[in-house]
């Protein structure tokens, strides 16, 4: 076997002199390609032109987007017109099929956007001295795939992402990898059996496995290569040997797997003056770390300050020995500034990143700079000047190149972004800030808005005023967190007409005293959980903040103001909190939707249609402490049940404080609504327990409508106009309640049968303390009625009792025996008042007529009554 593949690796050396003898030197032509109108060109399609080329031509594309598989059967160069990938992009007509498919020596790609092939985005089938450069391949099974035999070509500045394998090379040799960007795939780079190549100043991340090397893999080189955060490993060797890898950052998990006993590598190369990938002034091995910050060999020194370690390091405890691990430096600060003022390391902010290493500070001096950064180094800073010395004014302003991108893309751990004034436009789903996969960042005191303001105009005043919103439903976002967790967002200020903070499948951040405005959701917490909002302000949204299928989210001290559809919104979101916020001036201040097992403590809700809602089944609830305060409505339960409210306030409220509707087995205690229209209403419910409320100076103390089977007990409905108001319900209870002092009725029955009245207090009424009308069969006793007029029956009440059988118990006046009510007057000469217990039992020895449908058989005595 080892014998074949020698002689295959000098026919294809014998291909490579051939070439180089017989080139020809035929003058170049230029064909263009656009398959857009207003670009007139001689070929509307890639594979057209490719067709009409001669060896030599070159062909330019215009921007736009391309649906093609193309076939090269001859050396040619295609590039973009632009040189950017961005607005320049290949996609798969036939996904089976390679976007590109390369049968030909010395052919060029640059400056595409190549995406969509279940095969590869560039294919080399067994040809030498191709360049790719400069392409941005996603979404393929392989960005590039150098096939047996695929030798001496260059694959430079590329970036690659989600794709099975990154860069490929089976059976390849003399090729070269260099400034190539590699993330989110499963293998980054794989070679196969191919020896003698070059992988220089790649950046490997967040990729399964970094760099792949197994069989006959010998003999190659890896230098300069930021290899990062990979989750199975950095560096897998199986069975290779004779590879040069010196001078690479290491930082994973697992820096380096060994599947199988290798041979020979050689971890360092001889000490030599020149700056290491560290930082340091001398080459010698290679960098090593883990992201949890241990760097290796641990505990060792480096006393002559060569950035050199003094100690070798067995790596990944192994037989393996880099004898010159290097020393990252202390962090240092690079200054960006393209204006006027003091010259600076670099103009331009990705500039300093690229040159960046982790834990370095990148201080922004004011200006416009006008970029969409990528910011991948860990521990990195990024900071404006004027921040650091107390300025807020917004001056240091990063503007989005493309609105097709991000502004600041974010995909390394512990990034801190501090003070700067990041402005759109950008379209969904980009973002002005965006973190995807990463841990530990914070984002502190920017002001971002998704528009664009002429930085001449008043802007370096301090006056920002004149941020407007765009209008549009496309449009992207302020600040994004996808699959991102423990980072802090802390005293931004966003705005703009999208959505302005988006946490996406992201846990245990922290959101803190942030300002957001003008948007259509001011935060959204979508498939989060555990994150906690702390003293935010949203203002003027459609909806405030909006939490969706999350749970275990904390949003506390919040205010939340001027919202066009709500305030707080929960949607399907279980087991979060609420509490100690303020929502006014809202269509609903907070509003839950099929959300349940959540918590809402000590917010006030005011000045809004609603208040506080929940329906749609947001079942088991406990709504403790709240406030609501000048609404229609206080706090509405609707279609939900297993809620329990206690120790709420609901204020002046122009239909009614708290509205159970179409709800069952819910609980209010506690609670306290006056100066509504009605305080507590019931309508079309059952199973609820009301107890210990307090309901005044309202229209309607408790109305009660098309309701059954609810308990009412131990409330004080006491100075409304009607104290309950029970019409059209049934086989409801109403004991040990405090009906006084209303204007009309302490209690009114109306059409209303089956229920029972038992152990209330009704007293000082100014009409009637009990009124039925149509109402029969309830069963009343062991009240105490206590009014000028204390009941008055109208229409059919058939059924209705007033007492009960007579039974030994306390009654509500002490005596000794269950039977009828008590029949007082405020001046002494009611019916109880007025006639004897001779046998000392504590019911009269007469029975009280009101009418023919109303005799109680047993009213119960005044036990100072002695005659």
């Amino acid at each position: 076997m080892m014998y074949v593949k020698g002689i295959l690796k000098i026919i294809c050396l014998i291909i490579l002199a051939l070439h180089l003898m017989t080139a020809g030197s035929a003058a170049a032509n230029v064909i263009s390609v656009s398959n857009n109108t207003g670009q007139p060109a001689d070929f509307t399609t890639i594979q057209a032109a490719v067709a009409a080329a001669n060896p030599g031509d070159e062909i330019v594309v215009k921007p736009g987007i391309y649906e093609e598989n193309i076939v090269i059967n001859k050396n040619i160069s295609i590039v973009s017109e632009s040189g950017n990938f961005s607005d320049t992009v290949v996609r798969a007509a036939d996904v089976s099929q390679d976007v590109f498919s390369i049968w030909a020596n010395d052919v060029s790609i640059k400056g595409f956007g190549i995406s969509g092939s279940n095969s590869a985005g560039i294919h080399v089938f067994e040809f030498i001295e191709c360049h790719i450069e400069n392409n941005e391949l996603f979404n393929n099974s392989c960005g590039i795939d150098l096939y047996i035999l695929s030798s001496s070509n260059t694959l430079e500045n590329n970036e690659i992402s989600n794709c099975l394998t990154g860069i490929s090379i089976g059976g390849g040799m003399y090729n070269n990898l260099s400034n190539n960007s590699i993330s989110n795939c499963s293998n980054g780079i794989s070679l196969f059996d191919s020896s003698i190549n070059v992988l220089e100043n790649n950046t490997i991340s967040k990729n399964i496995e970094g760099i792949y090397l197994t069989g006959e893999s010998n003999g190659n080189t890896l230098a300069g290569n930021t290899v990062t955060l990979n989750t199975k490993s950095g560096l897998n060797i199986y069975g290779t040997s004779n590879n040069l890898i010196y001078n690479n950052c290491f930082n994973n998990t697992v820096n380096v797997e060994f599947e199988e006993v290798s041979g020979t590598n050689t971890w360092n190369t001889t000490k030599t003056e020149g700056t290491n990938i560290a930082g340091g002034p001398y080459l010698g091995g290679n960098f090593w770390a883990k992201p949890d910050g241990t760097t290796y060999p641990e505990k060792a020194r480096d006393i002559d300050l060569d950035g050199i370690f003094d100690s070798q390091y067995n790596i990944e405890g192994t037989q393996f020995i880099d004898y010159l691990p290097l020393k990252g430096l202390e962090p240092v600060v690079i200054t960006v500034n393209n204006s006027t003022g003091p010259v600076a390391d670099f103009t331009s902010i990705q500039a300093a990143i690229d040159n960046a290493l982790p834990g370095d500070t990148i201080l922004i001096f004011p200006g416009v700079y006008e970029e969409n950064v990528d910011v991948y180094v860990t521990n990195l800073t990024l900071t404006s000047q004027s921040s650091s010395y107390g300025d807020t004014s917004g001056d240091t302003i990063v503007k989005a190149a493309s609105s097709l991108d991000d502004v600041f893309y974010i995909i390394a751990d512990g990034v801190t972004i501090r003070g700067l004034n990041i402005i759109g436009p950008v379209d969904y789903p980009s973002s002005g800030i965006h973190l995807n996969g990463v841990k530990y960042c914070n984002i502190e005191s920017n002001q971002l808005s998704n528009n664009y303001i002429d930085p001449t105009s008043n802007l370096f005043s301090g006056n920002n005023s004149s941020i407007s919103n765009n209008s549009g439903s496309d449009t992207g976002s302020g600040i994004r967190l996808d699959s991102a967790s423990n980072n802090l967002l802390n005293n931004n200020t966003v705005s703009g007409s999208g959505i302005s903070v988006l946490l996406r499948d992201s846990a245990e951040n922290t959101l803190l005293n942030n300002s957001v405005s003008g948007s259509n959701y001011g935060i959204w917490v979508d498939s989060s959980n555990n994150n906690t909002l702390e003293g935010n302000i949203l203002s003027n949204n459609k909806i405030g903040a909006y939490l969706k299928v999350s749970s275990g989210n904390v949003l506390n001290n919040s205010k939340v103001s001027g919202s066009i559809n709500s305030g707080i919104n929960l949607w399907d979101s279980v087991e979060n909190t609420l509490s100690n916020s303020t929502a006014s001036n809202n269509s609903v201040s907070i509003v839950l939707r099929n959300s349940s097992a959540n918590l809402l403590s000590n917010n006030t809700v005011s000045d809004s249609n609603y208040g506080l809602w929940l329906y749609s089944s947001s079942n088991d609830n406990k709504l403790n402490d709240n406030r609501a305060l000048n609404n229609q409505i206080g706090i509405y339960v609707k279609t939900s049940s297993g809620n329990v409210l206690t120790g709420n306030t609901a204020l002046d409220s122009t239909v009614s404080g708290i509205s159970v509707w179409e709800a069952t087995k819910n609980a209010l205690i506690n609670n306290e609504a006056s100066n509504n229209y009605v305080s507590i209403y019931l309508q079309n419910s059952s199973e609820n327990a009301f107890s210990n409320n307090s309901a005044s100076d309202s229209n309607y103390g408790m109305w009660i409508a098309y309701s059954s089977n609810n308990n009412l007990s131990e409330n004080d409905v006491s100075n409304n106009k009607f104290g309950f108001y029970l019409k059209n319900s049934s086989d409801n209870r109403l004991s040990g309640n405090q009906a006084n002092s209303n204007s009309r009725h302490g209690i009114y029955l109306g059409s209303s049968r089956s229920n029972i009245l038992d152990s209330n207090r009704v007293t000082s009424n100014s009409e009637y303390g009990l009124f039925l009308l149509d109402s029969g069969s309830n069963s009343i006793y062991n009240n105490y009625f206590s009014n000028v007029n204390n009941i008055y029956l109208q229409g059919s009440n058939a059924g209705t009792r007033l007492n009960t059988t007579l039974t030994p118990a306390k009654n509500i006046v002490g005596g000794t025996y269950l039977g009828g009510n008590f029949w007082g007057t405020p001046k002494g000469d009611g019916f109880s008042q007025t006639h004897a217990d001779k046998n000392g039992d504590g019911i009269c020895d007469a029975a009280y007529t009101v009418n023919t449908e109303g005799i109680d058989y047993l009213p119960l005595a005044d036990s100072r009554v002695t005659i």
